[in-house]
């Protein structure tokens, strides 16, 4: 697995998502978050784009810890 800039792989931000799941509110489906992907179009580039649900969970901890950008806390 290849490191980010942080000294992250991806395998190893997976240890601490091992028992999240994703739920959704208008359906009873729960996916494991490390099985999940979200595949979107990119609004700046216009191409589909994929990214693991772990990693989506990796850039928000960061995001809200170092306080780089307004992270919506939504509970």
């Amino acid at each position: 697995m290849s490191e980010d800039i942080l000294g992250y792989s991806s395998h190893d931000w997976q240890k601490h998502t091992h028992d999240a799941v994703v739920v959704s509110d208008d359906r009873p489906d729960i996916l494991r978050v490390n099985d999940s992907r979200v595949i979107f179009i990119n609004p700046k580039t216009l191409k589909e784009e994929s990214v693991d649900v772990s990693r989506l969970i990796r850039v928000f901890v960061n995001n809200r810890d170092d306080l780089k950008r307004s992270v919506k806390w939504v509970r």
